[in-house]
């Protein structure tokens, strides 16, 4: 067990800072404070990060850090802050660690008992949580699927049977072909969103169906990061007969399970009870 004051003492320490998704007037006063007083910044890409630094008066030294060097740079800024360095860590926009590297160096300062001090902030996919309509408790969080389409289809068959609300991004060019896998698992009539430009100039949410949000985007090119949510399964789960649920008992057996246990499972997944199912079964 390992307990972390994070200002207990002054010390080195890792900050982690969320940056604006797009507006960069929603920096924060406390982020800003941080990121002068830091004597690092570890940026996942300077160039981007230079732009908000440069609007916001802040000028310390930027390290790059991103998901190419994260394992060679980690050592370095764990040797700043043991030798007593304050380090900033900043994505390109949004929170770190979410979609981004900064988890191995957050895993690295917990091993060498490094504070590890997050700031709130702005965040892509909870932005849009909260204007999807959908219900925001509870919700999955996928962050960028794999571009395979067979190894989408097993996110997208866990999606459809969720019971809360699920959130992946995806990149414009994409957005299409990702759309029509997605309305190869999920029926047509299932509510979607695609959110894109958050809090920029352009910032716009798609509403509809998977079928209507599919061929919107067959019909006109997707410019900007997306998020897309995909609206809770509400219908109520299908309740099987005696008989097919004997069927899944016997299933079992024939796979090695004890007739009790097999009983017992089956009970289980599907809310029957299991004195009814063991009497149902011995009278078959």
């Amino acid at each position: 067990m390992k307990r972390q004051s994070s200002y207990a003492k002054d010390e080195g320490k890792l900050y982690l800072v969320p940056t604006p998704i797009g507006n960069l007037e929603d920096i924060t006063i406390r982020a800003k404070k941080v990121l002068t007083d830091a004597d690092y910044i570890a940026a996942e890409d300077t160039r981007t990060s230079g732009i908000l630094l440069e609007k916001i008066g802040v000028h310390n030294r930027m390290i790059s850090f991103h998901k190419y060097n994260s394992k060679e740079r980690a050592p370095e800024l764990i040797k700043l802050m043991k030798d007593g360095a304050v380090i900033a860590e900043i994505s390109d926009a949004g929170m770190p660690v979410i979609s981004d590297p900064g988890y191995i160096l957050v895993q690295e300062c917990i091993k060498n008992d490094i504070p590890v001090v997050p700031l709130p902030g702005p965040s892509a996919f909870a932005t849009a949580l909260i204007a999807s309509g959908f219900d925001a408790q509870p919700f999955t969080y996928y962050g960028f699927l794999p571009r395979k389409s067979s190894e989408q289809k097993s996110y997208f068959e866990q999606m459809n049977q969720a019971k809360a609300t699920s959130i992946f991004y995806e990149a414009p060019h994409r957005l299409a072909k990702t759309l029509k896998n997605l309305a190869t698992v999920l029926p047509k009539d299932r509510q979607i969103v695609a959110a894109r430009e958050l809090t920029k100039i352009h910032e716009e949410f798609i509403r509809g169906s998977v079928e209507e949000v599919t061929e919107y985007f067959a019909q006109n090119a997707p410019r900007g990061e997306f998020v897309i949510l995909i609206s809770p399964n509400t219908e109520a789960p299908k309740q099987l007969s005696w008989p097919e649920l004997i069927d899944l008992v016997n299933a079992l057996v024939e796979k090695g399970e004890s007739k009790k246990d097999a009983i017992k499972q089956v009970a289980k997944e599907h809310h029957v009870s299991k004195n009814e199912l063991y009497d149902q079964y011995h009278q078959k």
